[in-house]
């Protein structure tokens, strides 16, 4: 009897022992578990990512025509894709020769004024022709020709006018016009407002959403008082908020690429205002962030990714050597390679949800 109750005892004392680690490794089990329950990410997390992109691009814009030589201003923080180019572009060349509010062809003006004056012109020797071939006409003849003449004055005036607006609207209609930099960020404002209770409901920390709500009411407020360095500033702060709120979902791209975007972009812009100290402290973040994005992107195309580990440590050495005109070129460069990157593993998601809708729809 008592041998049997000391092996009782024994076996009681094995099981209590057993016991934690069993709920240890239970507990070790539930992140893995709560990963693989995350949901599917909103329209409106992308949404504020576009927008991001957005107002980034065109801060960048007016940035670098405030600040970098004329070689530097058609290179891009946040590269386009290439329709939206080849539209801003044709945009571009339109406003160029047929809008003088832009002031940046005064050539342009003053041709367009020579036409008018030679149109006057000739309106005025047809007047006179008029006159001298028809005599009973005269009165008509010396009337039209008076409105050559008025149109004549009329055309200097403008012509005149347009020269001497020409320096002002170039000098104030760029850095005033921040009208596509107000409409995105109300967009924003409008797609938190709807992804915020999802995020929360994900996991999102109150001081996480604290911190975001703050960055986006300091991109405002620089905005609205138009700061564009204090606002270029703020966008990134933003940015590096958003890339912190996509863990929460499951997205087509991994979670670190918004990561590494931001890191390369605070690099780039810390070393275009000569903050190399600054710039060189996101490097290291900077390639932590690529290794994980590296081992996650395993659908991404191997040829694209070591394109981009190459344009990573070229964008490391300039910043190395305090070469802003390296930063800038190299950093493009990387951030072309994420582009193409981004798209091509969102058109994988797509194409393997068609799929897979596919297949189920046939079972």
């Amino acid at each position: 009897m008592n041998k049997s109750r000391n092996i009782i005892v024994l076996i009681l004392i094995c099981c209590m022992i057993a016991l934690p680690g069993c709920s240890k490794n239970s507990a070790a089990k539930k992140p893995g578990a709560s990963s693989d329950q995350k949901s599917k990410a909103p329209a409106q997390l992308k949404t504020i990512s576009t927008d991001l992109d957005t107002i980034i691009s065109e801060l960048d814009k007016k940035f670098k025509k405030k600040k970098m030589p004329a070689m530097h201003q058609n290179i891009q923080l946040v590269p386009q894709n290439q329709t939206q180019n080849g539209q801003s572009q044709g945009q571009t060349s339109q406003s160029q020769s047929g809008q003088s509010q832009t002031g940046q062809s005064p050539t342009g003006q003053s041709q367009i004024g020579q036409t008018q004056t030679g149109q006057s012109q000739g309106d005025q020797s047809q007047s006179g022709q008029t006159g001298q071939a028809k005599s009973g006409q005269s009165e008509t003849g010396q009337s039209q020709t008076g409105q050559s003449q008025a149109g004549q004055s009329q055309a200097g005036q403008t012509q005149t006018s347009q020269g001497k607006q020409t320096p002002v609207s170039q000098a104030q209609g760029q850095d005033t016009d921040w009208q596509k930099e107000f409409s995105t960020l109300k967009n924003i404002h409008t797609s938190w407002n709807t992804l915020m209770p999802e995020a929360v409901s994900a996991g999102m920390s109150v001081s996480s959403r604290d911190q975001f709500d703050k960055a986006l009411e300091q991109l405002t407020q620089n905005i609205s008082n138009q700061k564009l360095e204090e606002s270029l500033a703020a966008a990134l702060v933003l940015y590096k908020n958003y890339a912190d709120l996509t863990p929460l979902f499951t997205t087509s791209v991994p979670a670190e690429f918004y990561q590494v975007k931001y890191e390369i972009m605070a690099s780039i812009f810390e070393s275009s205002l000569k903050n190399w100290s600054a710039a060189a402290e996101h490097v290291p973040k900077l390639k932590e962030h690529w290794v994980y994005f590296s081992s996650q992107a395993t659908q991404a195309d191997p040829k694209l990714l070591n394109q981009t580990s190459f344009a990573i440590s070229d964008l490391e050495k300039a910043i190395q050597s305090k070469q802003m005109e390296l930063v800038i070129i190299k950093g493009e460069i990387a951030m072309i390679n994420l582009k193409n990157l981004e798209e091509k593993l969102s058109a994988q998601q797509s194409e393997q949800g068609q799929s897979s809708g596919q297949n189920q729809s046939k079972s």
